[in-house]
């Protein structure tokens, strides 16, 4: 197998002078040629492999190519074995002298980029294969003791190989290792690691680096000091801004001291970090500070301020400082334009910014997507989607180049005007254009479908991005089950969630309670058991989802148990809430004691009223409202105990107002009703004043309950008044005011009076009753006027249709 000549110029001499000082040419010709082929490499025209060897040749094609490197310097050549397929194929001893030998080829003959190849080869498979990454430090920075440049070299590529692929903690140890054999990376290298280090956010080994560069060396230059700015004013750790202004000012005054004169791009960091901790003043007096002493500027120290105004609503000031910079003859970039427009768009000046559009054009500065999508952003949020629509078709037509991101823009504009017809058309026209609508077009078309109520189309767009390869989130589920819920297709909402679960798609919490809201709902009494089981059925699932239901969740169905008067299967739903370590707050317990005063289990809902008191959950106005009201009720019991449970029910009242609670209209006609029931007419009317004082409009139930209270105690002319302020204040008497009044009047034999009323209700349009009727006809009989009773009564019979018997 011949080999070709080898060049013998000089540049290939120090190439085998440098080998010969490593060892490495020695170790290749031992291993490839043999002992008696050794001078070949020196005097002879051609190269010849001997046949007999007096080495092992395993890895005779291996070094083969060392030697054709060394040979050609191709990076053609070296890449014909991989590490990973040396290793496998010639053991890991002679893949690493193999690739040791290149490296030192290309580095000797300035092939940076070819040594930067073959080190993250090798450092990428050490690392897969579980091999300490230390070895390869060690082989790179030791295997030429003599050579500090080789080790340099190297030292500077394995930093950037570690440091581009996120292996900080190795690049320390680079660093470390340099120092233990008395040399130093070069300040490229260096700064290379500060920014990585920086965008990592790495600020102790960033700062212990730094100081061992001031001590050590390479010296920090306006470049290492710029990173440091920046890692200050950008990616500072712990802060919501991002910047830390105190420790990046001590870098700019610890260059000034030493006299390292600070470059246009420091100045632009230190400028954007005042204008992101919300300074823009500063900052621009600090420009102008700058162009005053002739310091270097450019116009990214101007676009930091332009936007800094912008954020602050400064809007006259960006103008000034735009204007400013292109006085001081700094020329305005794409990116200055983009901002101007950007932040006039954002407060609807698209007149202005369509005018910084020509600006632009004038200048030949072509005006980038950002400022288009700003245009088409800022006409959407005005609502002028159309305009914007036809705004891109100038684009396309005048040649401009659209980006998808103008369809999202457009699509999103159409969808929140809620014209779902052009966002469709959109959507067509993008992929006529050859883009690919991602997920967030298909969720936005879907959340628009939704909110203008139509399930069917959202289902269709879902349909159509399934089919693309996207799997709906759960909140654009969430949005589809909500609308059948609303359209009250429930079980198709259930039948939704079970397809999530299958494509592992989990429905959040607010999917769930919207679900269980509507089955608790359902007013259709033949399935609405069946749906309330569904309800407690899905809170099971939830759990089985590793959802938590929330308090919201079971207050409905509490609530729908209560409702149906079944309060012992709501209790055990608390039991349930109490095992999975959940306290139920005031609103489920105010639903429990309501569902027990429900069912007339006075007792348990006053057990559950102590039982708050004990765990010092406070009660609210409807937990008083509700246990008012159960005092008071009227029912069958005995005159002496009625008081007393009003009384129990006013000594609340009084502890409610004592506790800082304002009682409602409700409230206080529960407690006035219970007042007149007991004919405590004084109390009764004391609480009416208060409630006037507090601006609670009575209603015509308080009414009625002060009048009758009044007609009991034979206060006629106070009652009267009450009908005539009810009448001011537009409230309208209802048929029990009416026959309050009437049945007083007709005890005390007026029947004048009660048949001025009776008559009054009618031309009102209010219909007595059938207990109106039996008070007028009693009436009639007390008085011993027959005729008018029988009128009566045969009037009732035919409007009520009762039979003649059975009065």
């Amino acid at each position: 197998m011949g080999l070709g000549l080898l060049p013998r110029n000089s540049s290939f001499n120090l190439l085998f002078n440098h080998l010969h000082e490593l060892g490495l040419e020695r170790s290749l010709c031992r291993k490839y040629y043999g002992s008696s082929s050794v001078q070949l490499l020196y005097d002879s025209d051609k190269a010849v492999i001997p046949i007999r060897r007096s080495h092992s040749c395993k890895g005779r094609k291996l070094y083969s190519v060392v030697v054709r490197v060394c040979k050609s310097l191709s990076w053609e050549v070296a890449k014909e074995i991989p590490f990973k397929k040396a290793m496998k194929k010639y053991g890991l001893s002679h893949s690493i002298n193999a690739f040791s030998a290149m490296v030192h080829i290309f580095v000797f003959a300035g092939m940076d980029r070819e040594v930067y190849a073959l080190l993250k080869d090798i450092v990428f498979n050490f690392e897969n294969t579980g091999i300490d990454l230390r070895n390869v430090i060690h082989i790179a920075l030791h295997s030429s003791p003599n050579n500090a440049t080789s080790s340099t070299v190297l030292a500077d590529v394995l930093i950037k190989v570690f440091a581009a692929n996120t292996m900080l903690d190795h690049v320390i140890d680079v660093v470390n290792q340099l120092k233990k054999i008395g040399l130093e990376p070069s300040i490229y290298s260096c700064n290379f690691l500060l920014k990585c280090l920086a965008e990592a956010s790495q600020k102790e080994n960033l700062v212990k680096l730094f100081e061992a560069m001031k001590k050590f060396g390479p010296s920090p230059n306006v470049r290492t000091y710029t990173i440091m700015m920046n890692f200050y004013c950008t990616y500072y750790p712990g802060q919501q801004t991002g910047v830390d202004i105190k420790e990046a000012y001590k870098i700019l005054k610890e260059m000034w001291e030493k006299q390292i004169n600070p470059s246009a791009s420091t100045y632009s960091v230190w400028v954007h970090g005042l204008c992101r901790i919300g300074c823009p003043d500063v900052a621009w007096k600090f420009i102008r500070k700058l162009r005053y002493e002739n310091q270097p500027l450019n116009s990214y120290c101007y676009n930091a301020i332009i936007y800094g105004f912008f954020a602050e609503g400064e809007v006259s000031k960006a103008i000034s400082v735009f204007e400013e910079m292109r006085s001081f003859g700094i020329t305005p970039d794409v990116c200055s334009y983009s901002i101007l427009i950007g932040g006039f768009c954002k407060f609807y000046s698209i007149d202005r910014a369509l005018c910084f559009i020509q600006d632009m054009q004038d200048n030949n500065i072509k005006p980038n997507p950002i400022s288009y999508s700003s245009i088409l952003k800022g006409l959407c949020n005005i609502g002028a989607a159309k305009i914007a629509k036809d705004f891109l078709h100038d684009l396309k037509n005048s040649g401009c180049k659209v980006e998808q991101r103008a369809y999202n823009i457009l699509i999103n504009g159409f969808c929140a005007q809620g014209d779902l017809s052009s966002a469709h058309e959109l959507l067509e026209e993008m992929i006529s254009s050859s883009f690919a609508p991602d997920a967030s077009i298909y969720k936005r078309l879907i959340r628009a479908s939704c909110h203008m109520g139509s399930v069917d189309t959202a289902l269709k767009y879902r349909n159509m991005m399934v089919r693309e390869g996207f799997l709906p989130d759960s909140i654009t589920c969430h949005f589809i089950v909500k609308q059948y819920c609303t359209e009250g297709r429930v079980m198709e909402a259930l039948h939704l969630i079970d397809e999530m679960i299958d494509q592992g798609i989990v429905p959040n919490l607010y999917t769930y309670n919207v679900v269980i809201n509507h089955l608790c709902k359902d007013e259709n009494t033949e399935e609405k058991e069946g749906r309330l089981q569904e309800a407690l059925h899905l809170i099971d699932e939830m759990v089985d989802q590793g959802i938590v239901p929330d308090l919201y969740t079971y207050n409905v169905v509490i609530h729908q148990l209560c409702k149906d008067i079944n309060p012992k299967k709501a209790l055990e739903l608390i039991t349930v809430m109490l095992q999975r370590d959940m306290f139920p707050n005031v609103m489920i317990l105010n639903t429990l004691i309501d569902g027990f005063v429900k069912q007339s289990n006075f007792k348990k809902a006053g057990m559950f009223y102590r039982g708050m008191l004990k765990l010092e959950i406070t009660p609210d106005i409807t937990t008083y409202t509700i246990l008012i009201d159960m005092l008071c009720k009227r029912g069958k019991v005995r005159k002496h105990y009625r008081r007393r449970k009003v009384k129990k029910a006013y000594k609340l009242f009084r502890k409610m107002i004592r506790e800082g609670l304002n009682p409602d209209n409700i409230c206080y006609t529960s407690m006035i009703a219970g007042l007149c029931e007991i004919e405590d007419v004084k109390n009764a009317c004391a609480l009416f004043r208060d409630m006037q004082k507090r601006e609670l409009l009575p209603t015509v139930v308080t009414y009625t309950c002060l009048i009758d209270a009044f007609s009991k105690v034979d206060q006629m002319d106070e009652a009267k008044k009450l009908l005539k302020l009810m009448v001011r204040q537009n409230i309208p008497p209802d048929v029990k005011t009416y026959s309050c009044l009437i049945d007083k009047f007709c005890k005390l034999h007026r029947m004048d009076e009660a048949e001025r009323l009776f008559d009054r209700m009618r031309k009102e349009n209010i219909s007595p009753d059938v207990i109106t009727y039996k008070i007028m006809i009693l009436g009639y009989e007390m008085v011993g006027n027959t005729d008018l009773a029988y009128e009566m009564t045969d009037e009732m019979q035919r409007l009520f249709n009762i039979p003649g018997d059975s009065i």
